[in-house]
């Protein structure tokens, strides 16, 4: 309904000043007469017509127009009436349709079809100058009145193309808008996929590979192994259903982090169960904001996968998250020996860029780098908005 409304308005707008126009000039002729001038109200019409449909069919509205310029013209010169003319030669209805048809046509045409029809229109009004019988080309007054009436349309052909312009323009950012956001939407459903659902699946794949390994001489192990691999077979089919429902549905895409101690002792957990031998210290305030709660389990979840993938033989992780007067701090940091270990299948190298870009999204430090032969990652993000 509002697109209908919207693409009415111009018409509209249009038809009711013309309508009124052409009514106030009509009402004194049925009194007063003479018939002749309301011979010449009845043949504008069309060109009235012709301004009301010119947004959506402006061909038409132009060959409509030049037809009924033309054809009043003729029957004006056949009859010898006066046409009451306004500016140039044409009548004052006919010179406000046909700036209205001009204006309308330097908008919404094409620049090649704008020429031809605007040269189309400048023929009819030739015409009308040549052949209406009380048009004198040597006459002063009326040399001006075709000058004024030639500035008028210039002027409206400018207007046309400033508003052509300007919703150029418009469209121009709006469509940079609608790309910004599809790629922000993008990268934030590539960096979901890759902090959650790889991070359980990484979890499968390593648990997977120490029961192979135990399976020959300890089929026991390997069963025991088997609760952490359903666990994190589990989490990954939710994250995913959780995805599909954001991609179907509109829904938000993360859900608000309501208990940031026990999720980081769950995702702490899950790591120990595939076999990480992870400690934390946690000193939290009382309230955290939900996007920096999230974040930072974001960031545990996937500085944790990265000890799965990459750690050389680590005996210690310490995962160690405190809070400053302004800024909670996190440090995630494994003794592994030295060099980073390739996992199975490779990897995408996504990690760190995501969680670099969670970190700054909300005004914080993030370093990651070797430390003693292990690998640590440092972050920090405020616990208020920077204003």
């Amino acid at each position: 309904m509002d697109r209908l409304l919207t693409a009415l308005r111009v018409p509209l707008f249009i038809a009711l000043g013309l309508g009124a126009v052409w009514v106030f000039l009509t009402a004194p002729i049925l009194v007063y007469g003479p018939r002749s001038h309301l011979l010449v109200q009845v043949l504008v019409l069309p060109i009235v017509v012709a301004a009301v449909i010119c947004a959506k069919r402006p061909v038409l509205a132009v060959v409509i127009a030049s037809i009924d310029i033309g054809v009043t013209t003729v029957v004006l010169r056949l009859l010898r009436a006066d046409d009451t003319a306004l500016l140039g030669p044409l009548t004052p209805v006919e010179t406000l349709a046909l700036l209205c048809i001009v204006i309308t046509v330097v908008f919404v045409a094409e620049p090649g079809a704008v020429v031809i029809e605007l040269g189309l229109l400048a023929l009819a009004t030739v015409f009308a100058l040549v052949f209406r019988e009380d048009i004198s080309l040597y006459s002063r007054a009326n040399q001006l009145d075709m000058a004024l009436f030639v500035a008028v349309v210039a002027i409206f052909v400018l207007v046309g193309i400033y508003l052509r312009a300007r919703a150029g323009m418009r469209q121009r950012e709006l469509t940079a808008a609608v790309t910004d956001a599809q790629r922000a939407e993008r990268v934030e459903l590539a960096r979901e996929l890759h902090d959650v659902v790889a991070h359980h699946v990484t979890g499968m794949v390593v648990q997977a590979q120490a029961a192979m390994a135990v399976s020959d001489n300890d089929p026991l192990a390997a069963h025991r192994l088997l609760p952490g691999i359903v666990n994190s077979g589990t989490d990954a089919l939710t994250a995913m259903r959780r995805l599909v429902g954001t991609l179907r549905e509109s829904e938000s895409l993360y859900t608000a982090t309501t208990d940031l101690h026990a999720d980081v002792r769950a995702a702490v957990e899950r790591a120990r169960q595939a076999g990480i031998p992870a400690g934390l210290l946690m000193e939290l305030p009382d309230t955290v904001p939900q996007e920096v709660g999230r974040s930072v389990l974001r960031l545990v979840q996937e500085s944790l996968t990265n000890v799965h993938k990459h750690a050389n033989e680590p005996t210690k992780v310490a995962v160690e998250l405190t809070s400053a007067p302004e800024a909670l701090r996190l440090v995630v940091r494994d003794d592994g020996k030295g060099g980073r270990v390739v996992p199975v299948g490779g990897s995408g190298g996504y990690g760190l860029i995501g969680m670099r870009e969670r970190v700054e999204l909300l005004g914080g430090l993030f370093s990651a780098g070797e430390v003693d032969g292990g690998w640590q990652v440092l972050a920090e993000l405020p616990l208020k908005e920077k204003k």
